[in-house]
């Protein structure tokens, strides 16, 4: 028994001596615990801004990441080693798992997010690209998503056109990161950073050195021939220390002219088709619909088989603006209605709002439009997303209108639309229903 008890004591004293690291902490700040873990194993522990935890441990251990595997249990932090006896602390990932499910799709048509990878490396905390698409998820519906948001329509509304924008955006760092690039640029004083070593850590490092706090864009001005090369555009990052806060500010410049998705050899592979089929309550009118969008433009031709028919077309303008006309002729009278729509997009839902001129041709042989009635009306619309591997889309669109005609005074009155997306294979089924100007309609169709 006295052996067995002298050979317990010669393993626990030798764990003891001979261990590396040997600390004790009582309800001490984390950055003061990886501070004296820094001094007694000799290497570089750099964290990211606003570290606040207070740790009671006892470290009996032979390695440095032994010592953090110990420290950090239990935290929401942890640790990656980045270079010879250079670590790194964080919370990193906490951002994207906590905005998981306020996670936005947005699919480009005109802009090439490849073109633009230095931006959205720097957005890489709430931007993540889906693979094999021209697509990228937006985590987050605050303010700083909504100004990622803005900034992403932009670049989607003007890519192709010939202007010039500037990009900024400013990322919070720890004291450490700061003065570590600080000593890489051997300066002792805020800049920006020239050495290819800071800039080279930085931006290999950069989500889990920084926080992303604010997004800016303004335009420079329309650029003609003047002979500079905006293909690669580069990111330039400036140290700024204030009131003991530590920014990395970056900007980067680039003309839109180059940012656009290039021309596919096959030109149907940008058409889009519908073939639909819809039912009216009131009237009890079966119409057969097919529809064709191309780039900006949206084609719809509708039909019941007894000479009436509907036909249809928009176009969209700068700045989420369409215009379009529908030419509808029933029983021997021709409706002609003109369209001006625009689109807000707000953190959590959209608004459409719809202008719409309605004239009419009292008989064929006529020249003479009367203009009969104006409407406008005000539709929020929000989707709903479910499913993983197939996502199914729910959309409402609720809203209110107000019509004035000839005949009748002005008169306000409530919308509602409902439309239910389910896709198949490459082409998509939607199932919809519609209540306007106290008209039902419901509406199947494919779209491919």
């Amino acid at each position: 028994m006295k052996k067995a008890l002298i050979l317990i004591f010669v393993v626990f004293s030798s764990s003891f001596y001979f261990s590396n690291i040997h600390l004790s902490f009582n309800e001490t700040p984390l950055q003061e615990v990886l501070q004296k873990l820094e001094e007694v194993s000799g290497s570089i522990i750099l964290t990211k801004a606003n570290i606040s935890e207070k740790i009671t441990k006892e470290i009996n251990t032979l390695d440095l990441e032994s010592a953090l595997d110990i420290v950090l249990h239990s935290t929401d932090y942890e640790y990656k080693k980045v270079g010879h006896n250079l670590y790194l602390v964080g919370d990193f990932d906490l951002i994207i798992q906590g905005s998981v499910q306020n996670a936005t799709e947005i699919d480009f048509k005109i802009l090439e997010i490849t073109k633009i990878s230095n931006i959205l490396k720097l957005l890489n905390q709430r931007v993540r690209r889906v693979p094999n698409s021209n697509s990228i998820i937006l985590f987050g519906k605050d303010e700083l998503s909504f100004e990622i948001l803005n900034l992403f329509n932009f670049l989607e509304d003007n890519a192709g056109e010939n202007k010039e924008i500037t990009y900024s955006s400013s990322h919070k760092i720890s004291k450490n990161v700061y003065d570590y690039l600080l000593g890489l640029e051997k300066n002792q004083k805020s800049s920006p950073i020239e050495n290819q070593d800071a800039i080279g850590f930085l931006e290999s490092n950069f989500s889990l050195l920084t926080d992303l706090e604010k997004v800016e864009f303004y335009e420079s001005f329309d650029v003609n021939e003047t002979g500079v090369n905006f293909k690669d555009n580069i990111n330039n990052y400036y140290l700024v220390e204030k009131d003991r806060e530590y920014i990395v500010l970056v900007t980067s410049t680039f003309n839109l002219e180059n940012l656009t998705v290039e021309e596919k050899t096959n030109i149907f592979s940008q058409l889009k088709t519908s073939f639909g089929v819809s039912y009216q309550f009131d009237s009890n009118e079966i119409m057969s619909s097919i529809s064709w969008q191309f780039n900006k433009s949206y084609f719809d031709i509708s039909f019941d088989f007894n000479n009436n028919f509907k036909f249809g077309y928009k176009t969209a303008l700068k700045d989420r603006v369409r215009i379009g006309a529908v030419l509808k002729n029933e029983e021997d009278q021709i409706n002609i209605s003109f369209l001006l729509d625009d689109y807000e997009d707000f953190n959590n839902f959209g608004l459409y709002g719809i202008l719409q001129i309605n004239s009419q041709i009292e008989n064929l042989r006529s020249i003479l439009v009367d203009l009969n009635q104006l409407t406008y009306d005000l539709v929020a619309a929000k989707t709903y997303t479910f499913g993983d591997k197939q996502t199914i889309e729910l959309s409402l669109y609720p809203g209110i209108g107000l019509s004035i005609s000839k005949k009748d005074q002005a008169n306000i009155y409530f919308n509602f639309g409902v439309q239910y997306a389910f896709p198949f294979q490459k082409s998509a089924i939607l199932l919809s229903y519609l209540y306007h100007q106290y008209s039902h309609t419901i509406n199947l169709s494919i779209e491919f």
